[in-house]
């Protein structure tokens, strides 16, 4: 577990230095993304993850963040309204956030899942890394529209969704994913507009 710890806190270190040169993007409708909106995007989103990661209350890995142009929608399940009211409450005080779509879910029964509390501390942080990484090597990317691809990972397995311009894209998305340390396994659910 220590040899985790030192590579996984390099990139918490990583992430939070990019995030604080990041600044807030003026809306505009048709300019094209940029690498530096791509990286804002994911490091509000990495804000927001961590928070729930520390947060007593909230199970982190039943709860998808997305980003895009400041605007984060969730994902996932709850076990009940107050806790779906608390996920939206900490995302709209995350710094650059414009607006939150709240799609989570109650979980049947007012339960998030046998597996609740089956994965260690150190697993989570292990896949909040490994999340925050695939998206900042998809953002540097060439050929790849980061902020049309949602990564989630549970326990080094990875999943890849959202829409992108051709199978070259998709296949460059996963091959990215594939070779990230700490990854396991992918599922990639991109779909190819057309």
């Amino acid at each position: 577990m220590n040899r985790r710890i030192g590579p996984t806190l390099i990139a918490l270190a990583v992430i939070s230095t990019l995030s604080l040169g990041c600044s807030r993007v003026d809306s505009r409708e048709n300019a094209p993304r940029t690498a530096g909106d791509s990286i804002h995007d994911a490091s509000i989103t990495m804000r927001i993850k961590t928070t729930y990661l520390f947060n007593g209350h909230l199970n982190p890995f039943r709860i998808n963040v997305d980003t895009h142009d400041g605007v984060v929608t969730l994902h996932g399940t709850v076990p009940s309204d107050i806790h779906r009211d608390l996920a939206a409450e900490i995302a709209k005080n995350a710094d650059g956030v414009k607006e939150v779509d709240n799609e989570l879910q109650l979980a049947p029964g007012g339960s998030d899942g046998p597996d609740e509390g089956e994965k260690s501390f150190g697993a989570a942080v292990g896949d909040a890394t490994t999340t925050a990484t695939i998206k900042l090597s998809l953002a540097f990317e060439r050929g790849v529209k980061a902020s049309h691809i949602a990564v989630h990972t549970d326990r080094g397995t990875v999943t890849l969704t959202g829409e992108v311009d051709s199978q070259a894209e998709r296949q460059l998305a996963a091959r990215i994913a594939r070779d990230t340390e700490g990854v396991k396994h992918v599922v990639n659910e991109l779909m190819v507009r057309g």
